[in-house]
């Protein structure tokens, strides 16, 4: 076994813009983030999961549509309970 350190290359393989930074997310709770949001950005998470309606599963646009749709719901039943 070699004592050499990898290549740069293969510390970043597999990382996109996409999950980069997921880490960062992690330690927040749904509610936390809600809790954050503002109207607007409930208007902006609304158009853009209209734009990306038709995305594909199991893709980058899919899994942020997935996201989105989470977003709203979880902020709709905060700010608008039935």
């Amino acid at each position: 076994m070699s004592n050499k350190m990898q290549p740069d290359k293969n510390l970043v393989e597999g990382l996109t813009p996409d999950n980069a930074h997921g880490d960062e997310l992690t330690s927040l709770s749904l509610a936390e983030i809600v809790l954050k949001a503002s109207t607007s950005d409930h208007q902006i998470a609304l158009k853009r999961i209209e734009t990306l309606f038709d995305a594909a599963l199991n893709t980058p646009k899919g899994d942020e549509l997935e996201r989105l749709i989470v977003f709203v719901e979880a902020y709709e039943n905060e700010h608008y309970p039935i």
